[in-house]
């Protein structure tokens, strides 16, 4: 225990050590994979069990994992943080958005439900003007509509949507997640820097666990068997790996320069859809990723000019 926390201690003090926006860059890379790698594990246990079953078992273990990481990391007095109004406000949105895309998971390809989750930084723009009063000038707003153009080049409403069964419905599950989702991070800048980051990472395991026990009063269970039992122990230990990742790349950080490196996860799931569910995405839907990814990496980039402006001395007289 006492190496484990030794060498812990010793790769948060040289990760701590280098520049915000390049421990978030570095940070937003790695859950961004990690995260496609649990959605595929994820995916692969509900073809033997229903949503609610996968995410409250896959629940447990994140738990089990979360409580021991915090324990060997010597941050027990810190858990009574975990009922913190805004801790507890994440983890419940934490826990819809878990709900929503994991059912959204099960009914259509990785790579399209990854684009549509790629709409989260236009949700976010879109939310500022109403939370926060943020004035969004028509370049943003620009943006934001092309991403959506590009939603339904992925979605192809007529097309695929009406050829697949349950493709339209999972479709907009998988949007609604991405509200959650902004909102989610907005929560996450909005935690005091003395909750740990394995901390917020525990609250995320009981916010998913909830969803699931929730969700299991309306879905029957199936019966157990070890298979699954397997994959949601890998899709727990890769989720919390993930969801730590996330958080420090959003914690103290430029989120318009960070943000950008999620999009990494675009080519990931094309890539591992193919390889382990034989997803192939047609050229529309292709067209459609990369006009979402565009939009987004544009709306980065407006942010960045914005927070430039504002960061301007203002000339004397």
């Amino acid at each position: 225990m006492r190496l484990w926390r030794a060498i812990w201690t010793g790769f948060l003090a040289f990760f701590s050590s280098l520049p915000n926006n390049i421990r978030g860059m570095l940070a937003m890379t790695v859950a961004s994979v990690i995260f496609v790698f649990s959605d595929v594990v994820a995916k692969l246990a509900t073809q033997f069990w229903p949503v609610a079953q996968m995410l409250t078992v896959r629940g447990v273990f994140a738990l089990a994992l979360g409580f021991a990481i915090v324990l060997a990391m010597g941050e027990r007095a810190k858990l009574p943080m975990l009922g913190r109004p805004m801790m507890v406000a994440r983890s419940l949105t934490e826990g819809l958005v878990s709900l929503l895309f994991m059912s959204a998971l099960a009914r259509m390809p990785i790579a399209d439900l990854t684009s549509i989750l790629m709409l989260a930084p236009a949700m976010i723009a879109a939310l500022a003007t109403v939370f926060f009063g943020e004035v969004v000038g028509w370049r943003r707003w620009s943006a934001i509509v092309v991403g959506f153009l590009g939603l339904l080049l992925v979605v192809q409403p007529g097309g695929v949507a009406s050829a697949r069964p349950g493709y339209a419905f999972a479709a907009s599950l998988g949007l609604a997640s991405v509200f959650g989702v902004a909102v989610r991070d907005i929560l996450t800048r909005r935690l005091g820097a003395e909750i740990p980051s394995v901390v917020i990472t525990l609250g995320t395991a009981f916010g998913s666990f909830a969803a699931g026990l929730a969700l299991s009063t309306v879905e029957p269970w199936r019966d157990f068997s070890w298979m699954p039992v397997l994959y949601c122990a890998l899709a727990s230990a890769l989720v919390t790996a993930g969801n730590f990742a996330l958080i420090l790349a959003s914690r103290d950080v430029d989120l318009s320069a960070v943000a950008p490196y999620r999009y990494t996860a675009v080519i990931w799931s094309i890539g591992l859809g193919i390889i382990v569910f034989g997803e192939y995405p047609g050229r529309l839907a292709l067209v459609g990723i990369a006009v979402i990814v565009a939009s987004g990496l544009y709306l980065m980039h407006r942010e960045r000019v914005k927070g430039a402006r504002s960061a301007a001395p203002v000339p004397p007289g």
